[in-house]
């Protein structure tokens, strides 16, 4: 039976990840949870499908720890100097490529489900 959440898949804090990877794993494991007769090939196909933007948003995770969490005043007084000399965001194309590297499935209407008012 595979896990959700950060319990199948944690990204480090450091990837900012952790609320929207668990979010797309519990849609991607409802839907093919829905879609498949027998559970083990719905867990199999999970797993093929949320691997990839799994390891992916987990790989954003850097060596920023001393930035994110200083150990040190120093380190904290480093960190907030850059923070407020700072003029523009952050370039993030990995970061983008990995947040929209899966495109989310439409399982479609589940069998029997009460449809909501159009």
């Amino acid at each position: 039976m595979p896990l959700a959440g950060d319990a199948a898949h944690a990204t480090s804090f450091q990837s900012g990840q952790g609320s929207s990877v668990a979010l797309v794993g519990a849609y991607v494991l409802a839907g093919e949870l829905a879609t498949h007769a027998d559970h083990t090939a719905a867990f199999t196909a999970y797993e093929r499908r949320i691997r990839g933007f799994v390891e992916l948003n987990q790989a954003l995770a850097t060596d920023g720890g001393a930035v994110v969490a200083p150990r040190t005043r120093e380190q904290l007084d480093a960190r907030d100097e850059a923070l407020r000399a700072r003029t523009t965001l952050p370039s993030d194309s990995q970061g983008r490529a990995a947040h929209s590297a899966l495109a989310l499935p439409d399982y479609g209407p589940v069998p029997g489900s009460a449809r909501l008012p159009q």
